[in-house]
């Protein structure tokens, strides 16, 4: 039977799944990417349709999370977690937002325009991410639910 195991990386992220307070946990990532050449990244493993992320929390337990109830989630480990990102954002246009949640909680932060030409406003960057936003802020990069923002503030927008 383990002829038919893939080895999965750990990655730690900090976990936001209100009304908890943020709690650190253990997600598992595939050496290889479906959309991409590498590894997969955290942003890949939201993307996919299953509906719940399994997390290994502190005590080695499995638990799994219905992915739509995550408000954030904040990579420890950006340059290996979301080094596909962190590459794809490279010289494109940057822009200051402030994000209101519906839980009243907000954050501030930068988003990259990594959408065609022509869509590179905060506007068209929110409206087509899918599901999750990169959003870099002083603390660290975030990955946002979009279904739990109830607003974005534009504080400063870059456009080419």
């Amino acid at each position: 039977m383990e002829t038919y195991r893939i080895p999965k990386e750990k990655r730690a992220v900090l976990l936001r799944v209100p009304p908890a307070p943020p709690e650190e946990k253990t997600l598992f990532l595939s050496p290889f990417a479906d959309t991409h050449q590498g590894r997969e990244t955290l942003h890949d493993l939201l993307l996919r349709k299953e509906r719940f992320l399994p997390v290994l929390e502190n005590d080695d337990s499995l638990l799994l999370v219905q992915k739509s109830s995550i408000q954030w989630i904040e990579v420890l480990q950006p340059e290996e977690t979301e080094w596909y990102y962190l590459q794809m954002r490279t010289g494109a246009p940057k822009s200051k937002i402030l994000v209101e949640f519906n839980t009243g909680e907000s954050m501030e932060g930068c988003i990259h325009a990594l959408t065609p030409e022509g869509e590179r406003r905060v506007s068209d960057v929110v409206n087509l991410s899918e599901g999750f936003l990169h959003l870099e802020s002083r603390e660290g990069l975030y990955l946002i639910n979009l279904s739990k923002v109830n607003s974005v503030r534009i504080l400063e927008e870059e456009v080419p």
